[in-house]
């Protein structure tokens, strides 16, 4: 049976190789012109279909290409945009405070200077007033403590109108000056005080002179007692009821 297998296949081997003969012979020629034209054929389509084929390969490599780029360049505005982020915050945070608030604290500012200063000179004011004040009520002290006593002691109604033409200037400087400073108050209580103080040392003076006038000896050491009494009351108000 191994016999007959091998015989068969040398049978067909034959078989094919006289068919193959007879192919050739048909060609009407001989082998080495007949192959290249299929070859030749098949060597000029494939450039074609490579090219066709390589076309959208590179085209499709440089449109990967593009996205390739833009996403790189996306990447670095990515990470540069944090770093951008606390320079916009900080100058968001410097110009936070509009322009209007600055010269408003300004303004308060020159307005608070400016009511210092005329706190301060009001203060300087009304200090030197209140030591004018303490002077003319020493002035009145010295009318209605020192001066009417020593004229009251006068012998006679002679002596005690001598006395007082030596006096009578100071006395009415007194008034003159208690004029003046309730006028230039810095207040209306201090300009009260001061007017009355001028208005008893006033009624004294004219109380005075009143008597000179009738030099009436059994009443005028009486008559200078109360006019001394009278204005002793007012010089003596306390200073906290100005």
């Amino acid at each position: 049976m191994h016999t007959a297998g091998t015989m068969r296949t040398s049978t067909a081997m034959a078989a094919a190789m006289t068919v193959l003969a007879l192919l050739l012979m048909s060609c009407g020629g001989d082998g080495s012109a007949t192959l290249p034209s299929p070859s030749g054929s098949d060597t000029v389509g494939l450039p074609s279909r490579t090219g066709s084929l390589e076309g959208p390969t590179r085209s499709a490599s440089r449109s990967e290409s593009v996205p390739e780029v833009t996403s790189g360049s996306a990447a670095p505005t990515s990470s540069s945009s944090p770093v951008e982020e606390p320079q916009t915050t900080s100058s968001t945070d410097g110009s936070s405070v509009p322009s209007w608030a600055w010269w408003l604290l300004a303004g308060l500012g020159l307005l608070g200077a400016a009511l210092a200063t005329i706190l301060v000179v009001r203060g300087r004011r009304r200090h030197a007033w209140d030591a004018d004040l303490q002077e003319a009520e020493q002035e009145a002290r010295w009318f209605a403590q020192e001066l009417l006593p020593a004229l009251e002691q006068a012998g006679s109604a002679d002596e005690v109108a001598g006395g007082w033409r030596v006096a009578a200037g100071r006395v009415t400087l007194i008034e003159d000056r208690l004029t003046g400073m309730s006028s230039a108050a810095p207040d209306e209580a201090r300009a009260r005080r001061a007017r009355v103080l001028r208005d008893a040392v006033r009624a004294a003076r004219q109380a005075m002179e009143a008597r000179l006038v009738a030099r009436d000896p059994s009443t005028l050491a009486r008559d200078l007692t109360a006019i001394a009494a009278q204005l002793s009351a007012t010089v003596g108000v306390p200073a906290g009821s100005r």
